[in-house]
């Protein structure tokens, strides 16, 4: 958890490693009073209170990302260089008086939690044992970049890309997985050489949620599949004669009108062929079936597809 004041403040080391007692107007001309637990104070002046040549704290590196922050490593140690075990130290993110605690391992070295925004970030850590502080920079990044919600036509072709980048800004290598779904179903592929992972848009015309993982970072998108093949006639109750009319209008898949194309449609067991004109329509005669009930109409070319309803209504004398 990270707290924040904006006056004087009082750093008190509490024994939970997930808290710091903060408390107002205790740093007079420029000191910072810190108390260990032992009603011990510690006095540092604030003015130089930065000492980055210190050998009391060893500076890390960031261990992990997460979608909300980062994990901090940082090995602190007494002043004869023995690692502290078991020790409460500090971490101030861009201030000294806005932080986290942690608890230091066997070896010194104590991991931060720190929940932190995009961009560089300066830390602040304090060895309590000692009174050093020692200052770091660490930048805070995307580590899934280049997804955005997407419209494409049927069949286009198009992926739906993210890339990968590791824990030093940099993208991954080749072979890294990253895994996508799509309407519960789970797609994994493997980045290239330049950290890009696609995942093809070959799905039906719809509307889709998209997520990409990898480890614990995750990307959601919304990407709609456009159809190709449209049906124009709708069907409605009036006087049937013994043939019908039914058209589609036929795109390609970048949207645009396709022209002198052969379209079929299935209905009540038989199939017709019409092409398409200058306006990328296909017009078909069907035959009207005799008995009552729902039918059908199947348009189709290569993979797409269109499917309205007809109803034939029993009349009433």
């Amino acid at each position: 958890m990270i707290f924040a004041v904006l006056l004087s403040v009082s750093v008190s080391f509490a024994a939970d490693e997930n808290s710091t007692d903060i408390i107002s107007d205790s740093v007079d001309d420029g000191l910072i009073s810190t108390s260990n637990g032992d009603d011990t104070a510690l006095s540092v002046d604030y003015s130089d209170a930065v000492n980055d040549n210190s050998t009391s704290i060893k500076t890390g590196n960031v261990t992990k990302r997460y979608s909300n922050g980062v994990e901090y490593s940082a090995t602190f140690l007494d002043e004869d260089g023995t690692p502290l075990k078991d020790t409460i130290v500090y971490c101030g993110v861009d201030s000294l008086f806005v932080g986290v605690n942690a608890t230091t391992d066997s070896n010194g070295v104590a991991l931060f939690l720190l929940p932190l925004n995009k961009g560089s970030h300066t830390l602040y850590l304090m060895n309590i044992v000692t009174s050093d502080i020692k200052s770091d920079t660490i930048n805070v990044f995307d580590v899934l970049t280049g997804n955005k919600d997407c419209k494409v036509y049927f069949n286009s072709g198009k992926s739906y890309t993210v890339r990968v980048y590791g824990d030093d800004g940099k993208p991954v290598k080749a072979n890294q997985k990253v895994t996508f779904t799509v309407n519960f179903k789970k797609h994994t592929i493997k980045t290239d050489k330049n950290g890009y992972a696609k995942l093809k848009i070959n799905f039906q015309p719809g509307s889709y949620l998209v997520t990409a993982q990898y480890k614990d970072f995750l990307v959601v998108n919304k990407v709609i599949v456009k159809p190709t093949l449209i049906p124009l006639t709708q069907f409605g109750a009036k006087k049937l004669s013994k043939t019908f009319k039914f058209k589609v209008k036929l795109l390609d898949n970048k949207g645009k009108i396709s022209k002198n194309k052969k379209v079929k449609v299935k209905f009540n067991k038989k199939t017709y062929t019409a092409k398409t004109n200058k306006k990328g329509i296909a017009t078909f005669t069907l035959k009207t079936p005799l008995k009552t009930g729902k039918f059908n109409v199947v348009a189709s070319y290569g993979k797409a597809k269109a499917t309205a309803q007809f109803y034939r209504y029993a009349v009433r004398a």
